[in-house]
């Protein structure tokens, strides 16, 4: 049977646990995909065998994205803008120990970086996520060949930060600042 254009199917493959697909109907039901267009949300799912030796060795998850069930819903402006925005791309990065969403052209602030000078361009290869309007890339724990380019711009001070201490009644006060050193990097690539 032809399932309703305007419901979404998706197949889950699970291992026999109702618990796990309880939750993933309630999220995605709270989702603001489902929720902003108000499309009936419907699963079928398929069971895994339980042998940890049939199952594969993933490395990494693909997410389709189905715009085109969302055409019917959409205005003549809307449609355009998808098309424009498709071919953008954003990714989350790990560096230096912090996780950053960037795109294109965004400018990051992160802890001091030692050993690269102003201009020199230096390659993320802890790239944990790449996505654009069609599809999702979500490594496990990294997506495999996929890397970010940045261009340092400039290693500087951040803002003051105030610290100040006070015991009331114990003539006790203190007051330091705290200025961090920060690299400012702008994205260049996303491969």
């Amino acid at each position: 049977a032809k399932p309703n254009p305007q419901t979404i199917i998706l197949t889950i493959r699970m291992r026999s646990s109702r618990l796990i697909l309880n939750q993933i109907v309630r999220a995605s039901t709270q989702s603001h995909f489902a929720a902003s267009r108000s499309l009936p949300i419907s699963f079928s799912v398929s069971p895994l065998s339980t042998a940890a030796s049939e199952l594969p060795d993933v490395k990494q998850t693909l997410v389709r994205h189905p715009i085109s069930l969302l055409e019917p819903f959409l205005s003549q402006e809307e449609k355009e803008e998808i098309a424009i925005t498709s071919e953008e791309k954003f990714a989350i990065i790990k560096l230096s120990g912090t996780q950053y969403k960037v795109a294109l052209d965004d400018v990051v602030v992160s802890n001091l970086i030692h050993g690269y000078d102003i201009g020199e361009s230096m390659e993320i290869k802890d790239v944990l996520l790449v996505g654009s309007q069609n599809e999702t890339i979500v490594g496990r724990p990294l997506v495999e060949g996929a890397s970010v380019i940045l261009e340092v711009e400039e290693h500087t001070k951040d803002e003051k930060v105030v610290i100040f201490k006070k015991r009331r009644r114990k003539n006790y006060k203190r007051k330091t600042g705290f200025r961090r050193d920060v690299t400012i990097m702008r994205v260049v690539d996303i491969k």
